[in-house]
């Protein structure tokens, strides 16, 4: 899976400055306003390139579009996770971060504090996933590197270390998701 796309839909009883809080929440977690219309907002963060080295799935490659029409707010997030294998807890942090905005327009409840500890739980829980690739480069690795001392071939510890890697990591993910 390299893309997640959210869409929610809610009404709100006060439009008053609906544009510039929700202009407010999102420059405030790093997105970055790219268009603004009489209806419509769009933010964007990160790039494919940050997407393989950063371990907060919020700076992943993203768009929110945002349309804003009498009392009704409609929110359409597409995060391109190219270069990720997307975990349960990085999934759940962009519904938790997609709910607090629904909150925070709806009942000005701000969560600053509890999207900054959802994220650091997700980078901790990314991290693991780190020592699992580590322990599966090693199970590849040394097996690869046995096979290009007879055959004389040093890439194949190479493709070895990177297989094994892969392959513990999808195993230990997908065991997380329950699948």
């Amino acid at each position: 899976m390299t893309n997640l796309r959210r869409n929610i839909k809610f009404i709100i009883e006060n439009k008053n400055n609906c544009f510039e809080r929700t202009i407010e929440f999102f420059t405030q977690s790093g997105f970055r306003l790219v268009k603004r219309s009489d209806q419509n907002l769009l933010f964007t963060r990160g790039s494919l390139a940050l997407n393989m080295i950063t371990f907060n799935p919020l700076k992943w490659k993203s768009a929110i579009n945002i349309d804003i029409n009498d009392q009704e707010i409609n929110a359409v997030f597409d995060i391109n996770a190219t270069g990720q294998i997307i975990t349960l807890k990085e999934e759940n942090l962009w519904d938790s971060f997609i709910d607090s905005f629904k909150l925070y327009m709806t009942e000005g409840i701000d969560f600053k504090k509890e999207n900054a500890r959802a994220i650091k739980a997700t980078k901790k829980d990314s991290l693991k996933y780190v020592g699992w690739a580590l322990i599966g480069a090693l199970i590849g690795g040394i097996p690869g590197g046995i096979i290009a001392y007879l055959t004389g071939n040093s890439t194949i510890v190479s493709v070895g270390a990177v297989a094994g890697a892969m392959a513990l990591l999808t195993k230990k993910i997908k065991e997380g998701r329950g699948e």
